[in-house]
């Protein structure tokens, strides 16, 4: 059963304002997932969005954690109720979405919230959302170590190929973020994404 929220928010982290919805992209493997989680570990009050994905669980991940994992004929069902902000098909043809009943709760009731998003999804909900989405673009130090990045992660040399692939088109949207970043020593990265985030929760109204 896909819950109809997929966040259990706790009230003392209610802002007096719309919450703020934060969205990393980047080419696969360039550490997304690893800043959000330390990000999560440092700020109180900041959620994080688990994206919906039709593909296969691996070692380490679990349900919500970082993805909520569905079937395909499960996703296509929510295709059909409207259940995305936006989602595309991407890597070996599997799909991947980002739930619109839990962004919504959360920004209307003022919850801070973070997720990764591949960059055509982002492009789509900065069209839908326009106000209080504030976008990050994180770059790798290098293509070589974002290669040797993928192969440690995934032996399967053609799945990297086919992500290789796509960072060119990845790169070319970085200019139409609000920030950038280059993700090389990771404590310093999360010290920079922290006061990224940290200098627009303290001025946004």
């Amino acid at each position: 059963m896909i819950p109809e929220i997929f966040i259990q928010f706790d009230p003392s982290d209610k802002r007096d304002r719309k919450g703020c919805f934060f969205v990393l992209s980047g080419p696969s493997g360039v550490g997304k997932n690893t800043l959000v989680n330390l990000i999560l570990q440092e700020m109180k009050g900041i959620y994080y969005v688990p994206s919906v994905t039709t593909r296969s669980m691996r070692p380490g991940e679990s349900q919500m954690n970082p993805y909520v994992f569905v079937t395909k004929e499960e996703f296509e069902d929510m295709i059909a109720r409207n259940q995305f902000l936006e989602w595309k098909k991407i890597h070996n043809n599997n799909y991947y979405g980002t739930h619109l009943p839990t962004i919504l709760s959360a920004m209307e009731n003022g919850f801070d919230i973070i997720t990764d998003m591949d960059v055509l999804g982002c492009e789509d909900a900065i069209a839908r959302i326009p106000e209080h989405v504030y976008t990050i673009f994180v770059l790798p130090p290098s293509l070589d170590e974002l290669s040797h990045r993928l192969l440690e992660r995934d032996s399967d040399q053609a799945a990297v190929a086919l992500r290789l692939q796509r960072v060119p088109l990845e790169l070319g949207h970085k200019d139409r973020y609000d920030f950038t970043m280059i993700n090389d020593n990771l404590e310093q990265s999360v010290r920079e994404l922290r006061s990224i985030i940290q200098g627009v929760v303290d001025h946004v109204e």
